[in-house]
């Protein structure tokens, strides 16, 4: 329990005695002295010692609840079968798809301390069981905040709406008691899609039941001035959100990812925060699968673009993340006129070369280029290429052609010429490679040339997103050991042809960048663990994935099988990377939504449409499997597109 509560308790509970003795005022003077004092020591820098400033108590949250609330017993995706790669066993919502540990970390982003979210949800759980547990499950844990979430697993029950207010009255009463904030939340209503386990009279019976107890919620609410984070208008509201109820009551993780914002923009105001963007989430959908073809199973690198009044998605198709031997991959070329049939446009591949993979689209005037990367290993090593492709017509393309020595990250315009951030490479004599980054101009979009250095060897970085505001350049990096891992920005100073560079603290990669509403958005492949322990897991990911010859017999086996590295913390890893979407604040991203995703995913292209964005991603979390040896990993991996909406 912090400090001020206990203070808070220890008034009320002294304030009848103190008053009735003559010495009350000064015991009264004393305890406010020293808690003042103790409250002033507690938020004070510390001469002695150095800094020694202690950083602000995270805030505590308890979402306290039934089976919504708890958020693991749906189905991952209920518009695919999510099956876990090479079995017929189906992928459940994981704990950290839910839309309590997405918004933990949404919150823990944006609030000062950061904040822990503790849940609470119980499948089955209704407003009585609540009652019940409280003091353990709750209470206990000495909250700042309490979602208190009850209302679907008793309309299903039958539970009695004067029954059901006087409890839940009774857990907002017992809540103030421990001055701890209680904030409810209604459930999301019941759709049609019920009716698979029920009789349409028994779906509309339920309905009715629930909607008397929402009321019942909203008026224990405004009753007694309680803020309401209303889920059961929301859904009403939210289309892609209602039509993601599994069973026709139960959240998947689509429709969770929608409810994290939503949730988290009405937490952050109560804590102090009004800067948050409050994105909507109004579509979702697969663009491209090939699973059941092993040599095109994988498709990722995605980039989008808008051409002629049609959508276009590029991306790379082949058998793995990487290339094996032969394995490589082409890069794919889709189109639509309204994201969501699709046709083949294009099929790209560069003779000689074993691998085209991240495709970039760039506008110029009327005409649509695309830029893949391209690799070989001829026997003097590795040989990698950046080729462009120009579109002549309706599936037709020109022959590729030659446009730099080294990979081209997206290209922009700026002012009257093109600009891209290209990332070179060079060995030690370990054998260890390191990156920097150049700018490269042109003006035709067909021939390029260097301009300066944007980062050098010693950061290490790749993959570099360039953003054009006011006529200023920004380049944002993905950096490997030179740099931390974490994505660095800089500045471009053209008159004395300088870069000012800083880490933006955050490991990010594949950055995509963008404006809206005059603000600087970026999406790009984050860890939902913190970065330290994302750096912790990333060394054992490495001895897993390296083989040795066994000295004693035929085949192979991996470091992790002598040096005891534990699968579980592979799969932490592994399944720990996602689709970010971060608000750029000053060089600092903030989380601002997840898109559903897991594992091999992100590398996102950006288009605005009206007030909505569309983005395009890749993901294998529909496959997901548990990770007991190398490889277990290589499963299919899908195109899809979202549509986001950020508030003013």
């Amino acid at each position: 329990m912090n400090l001020k509560k206990l203070i808070a308790i220890s008034e009320d509970k002294l304030l009848s005695f103190i008053y009735l003795k003559f010495w009350s005022a000064l015991l009264l003077a004393g305890i406010v002295f020293l808690a003042i004092a103790t409250l002033y020591s507690c938020n004070t820098t510390q001469k002695e010692g150095g800094d020694t400033k202690q950083k602000p108590e995270a805030i505590k949250i308890i979402a306290f609840g039934g089976t919504v609330t708890e958020g693991t017993s749906a189905r991952l995706d209920i518009n695919h079968d999510c099956f876990v790669w090479g079995t017929t066993e189906v992928n459940m919502v994981r704990k950290t798809q839910t839309w309590w540990a997405i918004s933990e970390r949404i919150l823990t982003d944006w609030a000062d301390g950061g904040v822990e979210v503790i849940n609470r949800g119980k499948k089955g759980g209704t407003v009585a069981d609540g009652l019940v547990r409280i003091e353990d499950d709750v209470l206990s844990h000495s909250p700042d905040y309490v979602l208190v979430m009850f209302g679907m697993d008793d309309a299903l029950a039958g539970v009695e709406a004067n029954r059901f207010r006087e409890d839940l009255e009774k857990i907002v009463n017992r809540i103030k008691e421990e001055k701890a904030k209680a904030i409810l939340m209604t459930p999301p209503p019941i759709s049609e899609r019920m009716t698979v386990n029920c009789t349409t009279e028994e779906l509309k019976r339920r309905q009715a039941h629930l909607t008397g107890l929402v009321q019942a919620i909203r008026d224990i609410a405004e009753k007694k001035k309680l803020s309401l984070i209303d889920l059961y208008q929301y859904f009403l509201d939210n289309h892609l959100a209602y039509d993601h109820l599994f069973e026709g009551w139960l959240p998947d993780a689509v429709a969770q990812s929608a409810m994290a914002p939503y949730a988290a923009g009405e937490l952050l105001p109560l804590m102090g925060v009004n800067n948050y963007p409050n994105p909507t989430l109004g579509d979702y959908r697969k663009v491209y699968s090939d699973a059941k073809n092993p040599l095109a199973k994988h498709n990722g690198f995605t980039d989008l673009t808008y051409f002629q009044d049609e959508y276009y998605v590029a991306f790379r198709s082949g058998a793995i993340h990487g290339f094996r031997g032969l394995l490589g991959g082409k890069t794919l070329v889709l189109r639509s006129p309204d994201g969501i049939t699709w046709t083949k446009d294009a099929e790209l591949k560069v003779e000689g070369f074993v691998e085209t993979r991240d495709p970039k689209f760039l506008q110029v005037d009327d005409r649509l280029l695309v830029y893949p990367i391209c690799h070989d290993f001829p026997e003097s090593g590795r040989l990698t290429e950046h080729y462009g492709y120009e579109r002549i017509g309706p599936g037709k393309w020109s022959e590729p052609f030659k446009c730099a020595p080294s990979v081209l990250w997206r290209p922009k315009k700026w002012g009257d010429k093109y600009v891209a951030a290209g990332y070179e490479w060079k060995f030690d004599e370990q054998g260890k490679r390191y990156f920097k980054v150049v700018l490269y101009q042109s003006q035709d979009g067909r021939e390029w040339e260097k301009v300066s250095t944007i980062i050098d060897y010693e950061k290490d970085a790749n993959e570099t997103e360039l953003f054009v505001e006011n006529n200023t350049l920004t380049a944002f990096s993905r950096t490997e050991y030179g740099g931390n891992g974490e994505m660095h920005v800089s500045t471009y100073f053209p008159e004395e042809d300088r870069w000012e560079t800083v880490s933006s603290g955050r490991i990010i990669h594949a950055p995509c960048v963008f404006q809206a509403n005059t603000r600087t958005f970026l999406i790009g492949r984050y860890c939902s663990h913190s970065d330290d322990r994302f750096r912790e897991l990333q060394s054992d990911w490495k001895k897993f994935t390296q083989y040795v010859q066994k000295p004693d017999e035929e085949g192979y086996q991996t470091i992790a099988e002598s040096a005891g590295v534990d699968p579980a913390r592979i799969e932490e890893y592994h399944h720990g990377l996602r689709t970010g979407i971060f608000m750029i604040d000053g060089t600092r991203p903030r989380l601002v939504m997840e898109l559903l995703s897991a594992g091999d995913s992100s590398y996102s292209g950006v288009v605005k449409d009206g007030d909505e964005y569309v983005i395009s991603d890749y993901s294998m979390h529909e496959y997901y499997p548990v990770i007991r040896k190398p490889g277990d990993w290589e499963t299919p991996c899908d195109i899809y597109l979202s549509r986001v909406i950020f508030g003013q």
